[in-house]
């Protein structure tokens, strides 16, 4: 798709978003809420980030896992709380794991630099790669020790979308 750097935006088990990067715009969301990356480049782009704390952001309770934060009467009930609360940062490093490995992967491996140069930055090594590999994949089993039935289902539920969206 053209020359890279889209940010693909993953709306908690909803249809995943590709936003290709244009002159003048502008993508603004919550990404403590929505699952993102952007896409490796092919040609020279120029981004920045703003983050904007705000006074009443992320307090204890948006961010226990506790068992009293998740009493769901029925997995939609689990969907909803999740998508709109900054805990599914969380569950969506079980539930998108292949995605958030991919991202991870592409973060620290050496890039080509513009128009196909080597880039200053040396390939990183297989040992550093297994590492971040085995760092994510132990994150990954925690959160999955403890949340087995719930993150199954939503791992189904992101299928079914693919699925659908294919």
């Amino acid at each position: 798709d053209g020359d890279g750097g889209e940010i693909v935006l993953w709306p908690f088990l909803s249809k995943s978003t590709k936003v290709s990067p244009l002159h003048r715009r502008a993508v603004l969301f919550y990404s403590d809420r929505v699952l993102h990356r952007v896409l490796p480049s092919k040609k020279r782009r120029v981004c920045f980030t703003i983050w904007s704390p705000g006074t009443n952001v992320n307090s204890k309770r948006d961010v226990a896992l506790s068992k009293d934060v998740l009493q769901f009467t029925s997995y939609d009930q689990a969907v909803q709380f999740f998508s709109q609360s900054p805990l599914q940062r969380v569950i969506s490093r079980a539930v998108y794991s292949e995605e958030y490995l991919e991202s991870l992967l592409e973060c620290i491996e050496g890039t080509r630099g513009v128009d196909g140069e080597d880039a200053a930055s040396e390939s990183v090594s297989s040992a550093e790669k297994e590492r971040v590999v085995k760092q994510h994949n132990a994150s990954v089993m925690s959160i999955v020790s403890k949340l087995r039935p719930l993150i199954d289902e939503f791992r189904r539920r992101k299928e079914c979308i693919a699925h659908a969206n294919n």
